[in-house]
């Protein structure tokens, strides 16, 4: 039961170390939207808040043949990651970046 309450302990220390974070971090973004949080992610892992965000792509198929994208963005640092799903491969990559995006501002509750 130690590892659990460290665990435990850790999960409200990183917690608590990303909350302090936040005002800083969301000075670094003026408008934080879907069309540029691909290129918001890599500016902030540029001035050293996380790594460069990775992504991960799976291709599958409807019923008629078509082609659905889900694209999965991690940060190296954090523990959750977000996926889009689409039928463009670029709009998934743009879905996961931008829910990535809202996570790490600490907006996903707003």
């Amino acid at each position: 039961s130690t590892r659990k309450e460290s665990s435990a302990a850790s999960d409200v220390y990183k917690r608590q170390e990303r909350n302090d974070m936040l005002p800083s971090i969301r000075d670094e973004i003026e408008n934080p939207n879907r069309d540029d949080a691909i290129n918001q992610l890599e500016t902030l892992a540029r001035r050293g808040y996380f790594s460069i965000p990775t992504y991960e792509f799976k291709e599958t198929y409807d019923n008629n043949g078509n082609p659905i994208w889900n694209c999965e963005c991690r940060i190296a640092e954090e523990d959750h990651y977000f996926d889009g799903t689409s039928s463009s491969k670029k709009e998934a990559k743009k879905d996961s970046a931008f829910r990535m995006l809202f996570y790490v501002l600490g907006m996903e509750d707003e």
